[in-house]
């Protein structure tokens, strides 16, 4: 007769005779919700008796019966028939319990008796990734990333594609350094390269030249300490810059700081300090046979090109003899060889600083200096000794890698055309600082291309031999996804836990690196060596799988 609600609560209040008026509003409501059923005497809330939660059960009020049956009945074939036409509307849905008691819950000690119980779990096995390990939001498992060409990699990028959230390395992992170069300087130690003789080559030649050049800037140094002041402000972030960026320039990993800091050294002490006596001495022989007019005109461009072109390249080759495994193909030539020129033109335009405030008369040091660093450095930085001795270190880290005549022929094709794009700069013709762009142009571009072509040939030797050691079973199927890439290795190691786990897997890649790496070739190759690597592999991916939290590619 009544329904539910206030409206329904004053009609049986009226039926009664009870005056709701004359209580207060808050007991008139609470009266109408408890003769409601909506609250009980309390003031807790309950349903209405006879409501089952829901519309379908107070359609079936009996439990256990089925929705589906009661209102469209079924056929003797089967099919569902609409109450309305009676006419079959298509195949009966499996019905869906209303009201029903829950099946029984599986008891969870015995289902893990009988799991554990189990003969046919293989252990060794790898860890199998979770169905929702690729999916983003509440559900799937939002830690991890899925790399976009991760399903169709020749050598299997699917397992790589997981890959750890991005996090903070934890205190103490100590994983970053592993993962930088060959191991020659970490394994070896400082004794075993000191006792090599090329390393006392490099130190006394750079004391050497050092002391030669202190000698030559001495004077000029101290009558003008302000300029120099302002000289080494201005070169030491420029120093920092091109480094940082020289050791980045590698497509996989990132080069030793040992090595770098080597042929930076070898650059601004060794090959700038006996390059002051050498020019000047090619020019004394040259100005005697040719004529004063003529050296003081193309001098420059003829001696420099020369002896420095010889000395900054010979960097690269104490390097080798230093660390065979540091110069293995043109890119790691290309890479020394720019930071040995890139050491050298640091001190050169130091020692322009100094003859800039001379020329001015030493009356403005500091304005002398930043013309000198405006006209060197934001001016001829972009094309200057580190391109012109990388072209150079390309040629010579393909004869230092593999020694054949073809070989030898690029290696001496790539000095000539440093030496010829030397003597381009320094020749007397297109003066001026706007045409500074157009003069070294082709220097720039001619160091780009010889480093995407010392890069096409070191990627492409990358995969061939990744591929092969994954066939093999030394490489995991999708870790050379994970070993292309510093940034992924980096996010590899944030799912690892800090300590011991996060070292030795780093360990591990920086390991599989040198593998990949040691055909390559370079000065002193052990045919022993891929198998020692190969067997370091196994050991530290059967420790990585026996620990607590196995990465996903290990």
């Amino acid at each position: 007769m009544v329904g539910y609600g206030a409206r329904g609560a004053d009609a049986v209040g009226a039926v009664r005779g009870v005056a709701l008026t004359e209580r207060g509003p808050r007991r008139r409501r609470q009266a109408a919700r408890t003769r409601d059923g909506r609250v009980d005497r309390r003031g807790t809330r309950r349903r209405p008796p006879g409501d089952d939660h829901g519309p379908a059960r107070r359609l079936v009020p009996r439990r256990g019966g089925l929705l589906t049956q009661r209102l469209c009945p079924v056929d003797p074939r089967g099919r569902r028939v609409q109450p309305e036409r009676g006419r079959p509307a298509g195949p009966v849905r499996r019905p869906r319990h209303v009201a029903g008691a829950r099946p029984p819950r599986r008891d969870g000690r015995a289902h893990a008796a009988r799991g554990a119980a189990r003969t046919d779990r293989d252990d060794g096995r790898p860890h199998r990734a979770h169905r929702n390990d690729h999916r983003s939001g509440p559900c799937g498992h939002g830690d991890r990333l899925r790399h976009r060409h991760a399903g169709c990699d020749g050598d299997g990028g699917r397992t790589a594609a997981l890959l750890p959230k991005r996090g903070r390395a934890g205190p103490g992992d100590g994983a970053n350094r592993d993962d930088r170069g060959p191991p020659d300087l970490r394994i070896l130690g400082l004794r075993a390269v000191t006792r090599r003789p090329a390393f006392w080559l490099w130190a006394a030649t750079c004391l050497i030249g050092a002391w030669i050049a202190v000698r030559t800037m001495d004077a000029a140094v101290r009558e003008f300490p302000l300029g120099v002041i302002t000289g080494v402000v201005l070169l030491t972030p420029a120093t920092v810059v091109g480094v940082w960026a020289l050791r980045r320039l590698h497509p996989v990993r990132t080069r030793p700081i040992g090595y770098t800091l080597i042929a930076v050294a070898w650059g601004a002490f060794a090959a700038f300090g006996l390059a002051l006596p050498t020019n000047a001495a090619f020019q004394a022989v040259l100005g005697k046979t040719a004529g004063p007019v003529f050296n003081s005109t193309w001098g420059a461009a003829i001696a420099a090109p020369v002896d420095e072109e010889i000395l900054k390249l010979l960097g690269v080759v104490t390097l080798a003899l230093m660390a065979p495994s540091a110069v293995r193909g043109p890119l790691d030539g290309w890479g020394y060889g720019a930071l040995t020129g890139l050491g050298f033109q640091i001190a050169e335009n130091f020692l322009y600083v100094l003859n800039t405030i001379i020329l001015t008369g030493g009356t403005q040091d500091v304005n002398a200096a930043l013309f000198s660093f405006a006209g060197r450095v934001v001016g001829g930085a972009w094309w200057s000794h580190w391109a012109m001795t990388a072209i150079g270190g390309a040629g010579l880290g393909c004869l230092l890698g593999r020694t054949s005549r073809t070989s030898v022929t690029v290696a001496a094709g790539a000095f000539v055309v440093a030496m010829a794009l030397h003597s381009w700069w320094d020749a007397p013709v297109m003066p001026g600082v706007l045409l500074l762009p157009f003069k070294g142009a082709p220097i720039l571009l001619t160091a780009i291309i010889a480093y995407r072509l010392a890069r096409r040939r070191y990627l492409s030797h990358f995969r061939r031999t990744a591929h092969a050691e994954t066939a093999a079973g030394v490489l995991v199927p999708g870790e050379s996804h994970v070993l292309a890439h510093r940034k992924w290795r980096r996010k590899e190691r944030w799912d690892v836990p800090a300590g011991e786990p996060r070292r030795r897997l780093a360990r591990l890649r920086a390991i599989e690196l040198d593998l990949i790496e040691d055909g390559l070739g370079g000065l002193e190759r052990d045919p022993r060596n891929a198998d020692r690597l190969r067997a370091d592999i196994r050991e530290l991916r059967r420790e990585l799988t026996a620990s607590p939290t196995p990465p996903r590619v290990a």
